[in-house]
């Protein structure tokens, strides 16, 4: 019992440690946080699955699982904000209206505004084409090509600015982008796999496949949580909590969006530093040697070889690129290892200036060298037996040193190259020559040598090691991991990629071969006939069931044919040699005749004389020829029945081939009704035009009754300005008689020069009388001749008809005259509408009654136009009527004072008669009226 309470006690005391240690140990300044916040608000995005989207208003993904999961751990509540674009969702952040952006990658223009967690998820871009354009498949190769992206995503402002040559459309999202690339509106579109993957399969997005993914180490998205720059607490609760997740759980979460396949963690064998280090490094610069096949060499530009293939097999386990720098020779290269232009130097030979700056990886091969004889010579058992005989072998090989302190004695013939090494065994020029089994096989496959012969192994070995700087430890370690990954099976398949001759060993059994090769060419041939007659026996009875169901097919299509050719709502003929030949139910219900009746008819002969343009009926020949000619031919024709009835049909003639013989096909289509309805349009158009031309004249007749209006509405305002205006010289003339007429009466003798001026005083003013009645005569001509005018003379003749008005009213008049070219008007209409406003501002001065009245005239130009304002002070116009002043009728006078149809005539002459713009508006003082009229109208 005291046993099992102690184990109890224990249990107990552990799960309250583990559960310490799962708690999220936050500060109170981030507790008072959480509290004070919550909810937060993270954003959900409408569409980009698997990661983060929005449906039936449920938001989705595994980046909102991992939100959700992170919200349990710190107990807090959150609420997702949907709907926006992703650019609004940026704003949104940056003015606190949303707490975090759930998915970012981070960079140096975000970086100003955000700050970022640790990123939980990395992601590859891809690109994505139409099928058949599987050939785009780099950014280089889409340049000049158009792309579609959704807008404000880090891959799409990242082309845009470092690819200007890949024409970008832009979009909302992923879906919308894949929906425009599948119906060819672009090239190709770019995001991340997965993401298109899911819309491809979830909503049928046919014809899209990816060509490759993007390999741009920018472009590979860290994707961490966005949270404003005014809320670093929140980035390091989210942080804490980020801590606190699982790999396990992590794990779970991509395996439920991703699928497992996804999520198995290639580099399971790495340490989490060295994952770190794969992460940031992404990309390793490897010195590679020119010439070493096949381990290691370049052909047709390409690098390529057994070491190159490996390194590609690490590059795929580590899901990091591998970037190929050429060198000529392992001198060069070694400095390039030194200076820190590659990371790494797959070698074969280390020497000790190497040693000194490098650690060197397990080996990736290791092959032992063989004494390679011709195959008439004696197995040599080792080099000792055959010291001297002479031996072939390139000039700088790695080994070459050795083997002369070893055997001083032994004969050397140096070669430029291991071609030219076994080039010399092969042609009996040495006895024999030391190589690895790869090179002798790879020589002997590739140039047919086919005398070589591996007489027997040495104890001496070609080993291909990668060398790291020694400063580069984290490097080494990964390397010298991933190499022990490697399987036998993959070292096997890559050795027998580049040695597809296999070379035994030595076994001299001559006579025995020769016998057993006869048997196996004999079985082979009988095997080989018989593989042959079983093929042709097969492909034969495909053939068979092949014509079978082309025959039964054929048997359909003919069967559909006929009845569309017989059945057709549209008439057929076959026409040959510009005879009917054959036709269809619906042409002999048409034109009313039998089949007898119509076969070997033309077209002519079943049409009137002449069409309606007309042309002979002969131009049916005509068109018959132009079909042979071009192919095809459409025209519309008018037929006879056989009842003598014109019928209207479009014909489209084709050009076809049966039985080796031109023949035309020709659909007819009646189109009587249409033709009806052409006329009945045509009808109406003249109709309607016959009634614009007579409303035209009505409302030319309208308008020249309104301005006669105005001007009989003028003749009174007038009449009383001629009274005002005759009103002083009349009194004067009065006054002059009187006192001539009084002096005569009283026989008072009135001396010369006296009664001279007196007469000369009525002489004046009866002159004046007399300019008064012309300047008003002219004013009501109605003459609609353009003549020079001097805007400065108009305006002042005008102000001279009013002046007498004006001074009983004590209105004051300014002039302002900047123009005094002359210009080429209508000058009564012109000084109709001036006299219009002065008029009007005067009625407004007086209305209002304002004490100091004043009225301002100004010219000026302004480009080709020359300005006429008038300006009052009485204190404008109210604004709710300053858009209706110009309409007619509308007057602000009392209901007996006003016609209303002044302004609008004014409005009239300007703008239609003039070809310039009567405009108003208010001043701080009044009114301002503007005439804008052209130098030359």
């Amino acid at each position: 019992m005291k046993f099992l309470f102690t184990f109890l006690l224990f249990t107990i005391v552990n799960l309250f440690l583990i559960a310490n240690e799962e708690e999220i140990k936050l500060t109170q300044e981030e507790k008072k946080f959480l509290l004070e916040n919550q909810p937060l608000k993270f954003h959900n995005e409408q569409y980009w699955p698997p990661y983060n989207f929005n449906e039936n208003n449920t938001p989705k993904g595994f980046i909102i699982d991992y939100a959700n999961l992170l919200a349990k751990k710190l107990n807090i509540k959150i609420e997702y904000i949907s709907g926006p674009s992703w650019d609004e969702f940026m704003q949104m952040l940056r003015n606190d209206k949303i707490d975090a952006i759930l998915n970012i990658s981070k960079n140096k223009e975000r970086e100003e505004y955000f700050n970022f967690t640790t990123p939980f998820h990395s992601a590859s871009n891809a690109i994505y084409v139409k099928k058949g354009n599987e050939h785009l498949d780099s950014l280089k190769k889409l340049e000049g090509k158009t792309i579609v992206m959704p807008k404000g995503f880090l891959a799409q402002q990242y082309l845009e600015k470092n690819y200007p040559k890949i024409n970008q459309i832009l979009v909302k999202d992923s879906y919308e982008a894949l929906k425009l690339l599948s119906l060819g509106k672009a090239d190709a579109t770019i995001d991340k796999k997965n993401v298109l993957d899911f819309i491809i399969s979830t909503k049928n997005i046919s014809e899209v496949v990816p060509s490759n993914y993007v390999e741009e180490e920018k472009l590979i998205s860290l994707i961490s949580i966005g949270t404003s720059k005014n809320k670093p607490l929140l980035n390091s609760i989210l942080n804490k909590a980020q801590n606190s997740i699982s790999e396990t759980e992590l794990l779970d979460l991509k395996r439920k969006w991703f699928g497992t396949a996804d999520i198995k963690d290639k580099k399971s064998f790495l340490t989490i530093d060295e994952k770190e280090y794969i992460n940031k490094k992404r990309v390793i610069k490897v010195c590679t040697i020119t010439d070493l096949k096949p381990i290691e060499f370049y052909e047709e530009e390409k690098i390529q070889g057994i070491n190159i293939d490996l390194l590609n097999l690490i590059s795929k386990k580590l899901d990091i690129k591998f970037e190929y720098i050429k060198y000529y020779n392992s001198r060069i290269a070694e400095n390039s290892l030194r200076n820190g232009t590659c990371d790494i130097f797959p070698t074969t030979n280390q020497t000790k200036n190497l040693k000194e700056i490098a650690l060197f990886t397990k080996y990736i091969t290791n092959y032992k060298l063989a004494i390679v004889t011709q195959k008439n010579k004696p197995v040599a058992e080792s080099i000792e037996e055959i010291l001297d005989k002479t031996m072939a072998k390139k000039v700088n090989w790695d080994n070459l040193n050795y083997l002369k302190s070893k055997y001083p004695s032994i004969d050397i013939y140096e070669t430029s190259s291991e071609f030219e090494t076994l080039e010399a065994v092969n042609n009996n020029k040495v006895y024999y020559a030391i190589e690895p089994l790869p090179v002798i096989a790879y020589y002997s496959s590739k140039y047919a040598f086919n005398d070589l012969f591996i007489s027997r192994y040495t104890d001496m070995y070609l080993f291909s090691n990668i060398a790291v700087l020694k400063e580069n430890f984290v490097l080494y370690e990964i390397l010298n991991k991933t190499i022990n990954e490697i399987t036998e099976y993959e070292k096997t398949n890559i050795f027998n990629k580049w040695t597809n001759s296999f070379i035994k060993e030595p076994f001299d059994y001559s006579t025995l071969w020769k016998v057993l090769t006869v048997i196996f060419i004999l079985l082979s041939i009988l095997t080989y006939r018989q593989i042959i007659l079983n093929r042709h026996n097969k492909a034969l009875k495909i053939a068979n069931n092949e014509i079978e169901e082309k025959t039964k097919l054929i048997a359909k299509q003919k069967e559909l044919f006929e009845k569309l050719y017989s059945k057709s709502s549209d008439g057929v003929l076959l026409i040959k040699n510009k005879k009917i030949s054959d036709c269809n139910e619906a042409i002999l219900k048409l034109l009313e005749y039998s089949k007898d009746e119509l076969l070997n008819k033309s077209l002519d002969e079943i049409s009137p004389k002449f069409q309606s343009n007309n042309n002979s009926t002969i131009i049916s020949n005509k068109k018959i020829d132009e079909t042979l000619e071009n192919g095809v031919c459409n025209f519309e024709w008018i037929f006879l029945t056989k009842n003598s009835i014109c019928i209207w049909v479009e014909i489209v003639l084709t050009a076809i081939e049966i039985d080796n013989n031109a023949v035309i096909h020709a659909v007819i289509r009646n189109i009587n009704k249409r033709k009806e309805m052409e006329k009945e349009i045509e009808s109406l158009n003249n109709k309607l035009e016959d009634r614009i031309l007579e409303e035209i004249k009505k409302n030319e007749e309208k308008t020249k009754q309104l301005i006669q209006q105005s001007r009989l509405a003028q003749m009174g305002e007038m009449i009383s300005m001629i009274a005002h205006q005759w009103r002083q010289p009349l009194a004067a003339i009065s006054a002059t008689t009187n006192n001539i007429l009084l002096k005569t009466m009283l026989n008072e003798k009135i001396p010369m020069e006296e009664l001279s001026k007196e007469l000369n005083l009525i002489t004046d003013y009866s002159q004046h009388l007399s300019h008064t009645i012309d300047d008003f005569r002219n004013f009501f001509k109605t003459d609609k001749i353009k003549t020079e005018i001097s805007l400065e003379e108009l305006i002042d003749k005008t102000i001279n008809i009013i002046k007498i008005q004006f001074e009983t009213e004590e209105i004051k008049v300014e002039k302002n005259y900047k123009f005094n070219e002359k210009i080429l008007s209508y000058s009564t209409e012109l000084q109709q509408v001036i006299l219009i406003l002065l008029k009007n501002a005067e009625d407004a001065l007086v209305e209002k009654e304002i004490k100091n009245k004043r009225i301002k005239i100004s010219t000026h130009k302004e480009n080709d136009f020359v300005i006429i304002e008038v300006e009052d002070n009485a204190k404008g116009i109210p604004n709710n009527i300053i858009d209706k002043i110009f309409d007619p009728y509308f007057s602000t006078k009392k209901e007996k004072e006003g016609t209303g149809i002044g302004l609008y005539m004014s409005k009239i002459i300007i703008d239609e008669h003039c070809n310039g713009n009567l405009s108003v508006k208010n001043s701080k003082f009044g009114a301002i009226f503007k005439i804008k009229l052209p130098l030359n109208i």
